[in-house]
């Protein structure tokens, strides 16, 4: 008898998808937000906003190309997540945009300092991306894409913002070395010389634990080469 094959074809955002599904699957952590009291300001900041046709995009004195940078950047990078995972966002995104990382640290939409280390973030309650222009667009643009990975995935998962994930009572937090991991491989486009060397040193000496346990830089180098595998 005459033995079938069949061969079975993963499109790229029905994999990824997948992925997600398995993860939030084996996943329990409960969702939670830091509060606490606003940062001191040194500078008073006189905000403007300009609309593309996602995004509403804040800019300070002084940031107005910068602010149609961003528009361009996030509009290109939300084509490129739509057409990799497959889904289009229902709720307009707010990127705030500083003009350096000084300013960036007088945030205060994100209540928990930020050290010199971290070049975005992406605030849950009302799905804000918050970043800071260092002077290198090719790395802005980077920082950008990584950042909307993060609004785009709560949009998906979460509707949008931390009111909806109350009033839902949803109780699930992807690990930090999936999103994190995720959002470097969305917005390099795979694996980047870089990652590559560090992954290979830290098999070699092995000093890279489980994806389980990892955290902090490890679960960047560490998720963006999970995906890069899987994908």
């Amino acid at each position: 008898m005459e033995i079938m094959k069949f061969k079975i074809i993963w499109s790229p955002h029905k994999l990824i998808k997948t992925l997600i599904f398995v993860i939030l699957v084996f996943s329990g952590n409960s969702v939670y937000t830091q509060f606490g009291q606003n940062k001191v300001q040194y500078k008073v900041f006189d905000w403007k906003y300009i609309q593309s046709q996602h995004f509403d995009i804040y800019f300070a004195q002084g940031g107005e190309y910068i602010a149609q940078f961003t528009a361009v950047a996030a509009e290109s990078s939300l084509v490129s997540l739509e057409n990799n995972i497959g889904y289009g966002i229902k709720n307009r995104i707010p990127i705030l945009v500083y003009n350096s990382h000084n300013e960036f640290q007088q945030t205060n939409a994100i209540d928990v300092y930020l050290s010199e280390g971290i070049g975005g973030v992406t605030e849950l309650f009302k799905n804000r991306i918050v970043v800071p222009f260092e002077g290198d667009y090719e790395k802005f643009r980077h920082v950008i894409h990584h950042e909307l990975l993060h609004a785009y995935m709560n949009d998906l998962y979460y509707g949008g913002s931390l009111q909806n994930i109350i009033s839902q009572n949803i109780a699930l937090q992807f690990p930090g070395w999936f999103s994190e991991g995720m959002a470097e491989y969305q917005s390099i486009g795979g694996m980047d010389k870089a990652n590559d060397m560090f992954m290979r040193d830290a098999v070699i000496y092995d000093y890279m634990p489980p994806l389980d346990y990892v955290d902090g830089y490890l679960a960047y180098r560490g998720g963006q080469s999970f995906f890069f595998m899987a994908c």
